[in-house]
């Protein structure tokens, strides 16, 4: 699972039309949810192309205002209503698996259908183009490491050869 703050191309629950005839073949073969017609619109007109040999750094100042490894995230208070919970940041930073901000990111706006339909996105549903599993921000460079995983994953193993020494 590629874990970056709300990232992966999110998708609501796409709605039942009531179209005459179906729209798609997702809808014509499955059930509304299948639909294929949706599309998103982003909060940035275009993205810059990713910028080659660069390597993600953590965010410069620590984590930011909204971090999902902040103690009163919604993340971290496993609300149903964002991605991720406080278990599985708890493991990104235990195992060292890269989490990225999400600053910097392209964000959709909206879901629009042809039929003129309407959907409103979640305001964390983020979706930067990923390159050799990296995100790329709109001006073409890596995403930052987040700050509030590398503060957490530092103090997990500093506790971690704490306990060690004190087994010797």
């Amino acid at each position: 699972m590629r874990i970056v703050c709300g990232v992966d191309e999110p998708q609501p629950e796409f709605p039942d039309l009531g179209l005459d005839k179906p729209c798609c073949y997702g809808v014509a073969m499955g059930a509304a949810e299948d639909c294929s017609c949706w599309r998103p619109v982003y909060d940035t007109p275009g993205h810059a192309d990713p910028v080659e040999g660069m390597t993600p750094t953590v965010r410069p100042g620590g984590m930011c205002g909204d971090c999902a490894y902040r103690p009163d995230s919604p993340e971290r208070q496993d609300d149903p209503q964002h991605r991720g919970n406080a278990t599985e940041l708890e493991m990104l930073a235990e195992d060292g698996r890269p989490f990225y901000c999400h600053q910097g990111m392209r964000r959709i706006l909206r879901w629009e259908h042809p039929s003129g339909a309407v959907l409103p996105a979640h305001p964390a549903d983020y979706a930067p183009p990923i390159v050799d599993d990296v995100p790329i921000k709109v001006d073409g460079t890596p995403a930052y490491l987040c700050g509030g995983w590398d503060a957490r994953r530092r103090a997990l193993a500093a506790q971690l050869s704490k306990e060690e020494s004190e087994i010797r």
